[in-house]
């Protein structure tokens, strides 16, 4: 009995040895299963995009596959947390759109960059404020005209979200105001718009690309300085067109698109991951669907965009706090002013 007893034991601390070996093993070749991109926006939105194109070239260097899964609800916030509160092992990373520099400041959620780093950024966005194809608001300059009397009603991806900053920053320079309808993400932001669920819509301008070739939705303006001209000679006119002193504030509510995840995880796995962003963003397949999603890259990695994402969340958080629809102030969140 003896015998078998300390035979037990021998074969007990073997295999508890091995199985440390593979396990070290494994670690030491990570990624050794699946690394899943959570996207806080329902399918077809801009973000959802960033998500599957990601997943279809990093998996290509990473070595194993990237599913893609939506997890809607709260802006994105839900899909946020879980992440968050997963093991920082690099197998949960999380889309961020700039949505999050509003977060502390709206009262979503307390989780900001401080919580999250960046592996990179990949596309800017075009803010467009389109209404349904017949509408009885011709142009931009009616829109505006309707944004100063008040009344209308406009859909975004979620209040304080990444189209509803744009909205804010327009009726708060025009002394308009408006009533934000809400939706989960920018595609379905476009759609209620088109079914008339609403007067406008804010949303991006690849979001909205099928509703406005469809003749559904009609784009009247672009949050921007400049015209955009659309493939069969559309020009959409710029914000400035129509409200001058808006010149110099564009940049505040221009949104990006980026590939986060908790801090926390070992620093070789975010170089690793950042290696292979970097390649994804070179290949012939995201510049492609870049041009034909009308989604510009913007490229910017690790630290560079980590600062980004700060200085974002300062500059977001205090113009929200300015014109009143921020819920705390940022200095007691322990966000300084830019």
């Amino acid at each position: 009995m003896k015998r078998k007893a300390l035979l037990a034991l021998v074969l007990g601390v073997c295999l508890t040895v091995l199985m440390a070996g593979f396990a070290a093993a494994a670690e030491e070749k990570w990624p050794s299963r699946p690394i899943t991109i959570y996207i806080g926006f329902a399918p077809g939105g801009g973000m959802d995009m960033l998500g599957r194109i990601l997943s279809e070239e990093m998996k290509k260097t990473m070595g194993v596959a990237m599913p893609v899964v939506n997890m809607t609800g709260a802006n994105s916030v839900v899909a946020m947390n879980h992440v968050y509160q997963q093991p920082k092992d690099g197998y949960s990373l999380f889309g961020i759109s700039s949505a999050l520099c509003t977060f502390p400041a709206t009262g979503l959620s307390k989780l900001s960059y401080k919580e999250f780093g960046m592996i990179g950024i990949l596309f800017g966005s075009l803010p467009t404020f389109s209404v349904p194809a017949d509408s009885p608001i011709k142009d931009g300059k009616q829109l505006i005209e309707g944004l100063k009397k008040g009344g209308l009603t406009g859909s975004n991806s979620g209040i304080g979200g990444i189209w509803h900053v744009p909205q804010m920053i327009v009726v708060s320079t025009i002394k308009g105001s408006f009533k934000a309808v809400p939706y989960n993400g920018g595609a379905p932001a476009a759609l209620a718009a088109a079914k008339k669920e609403v007067d406008f819509g804010t949303h991006d301008l690849s979001e909205a690309l099928t509703l406005i070739k469809s003749k559904m939705l009609r784009p009247l303006i672009v949050f921007s300085e400049e015209p955009f001209v659309m493939e069969d000679g559309t020009k959409i006119p710029p914000i400035t067109d129509f409200v001058p002193e808006m010149k110099g504030k564009v940049a505040a509510g221009m949104g990006w698109r980026a590939l986060g995840y908790p801090k926390g995880i070992p620093q070789d796995r975010v170089d690793k991951l950042i290696a292979s962003f970097k390649t994804a963003v070179a290949s012939t397949a995201v510049k492609e669907f870049s041009k034909k999603n009308l989604l510009p890259i913007i490229g910017t990695t690790g630290a560079e965009a980590d600062k980004m994402f700060e200085i974002g969340t300062r500059t977001q958080s205090w113009i929200l706090y300015d014109i009143k629809e921020a819920k705390s102030n940022p200095q007691d969140l322990g966000i300084p002013r830019p």
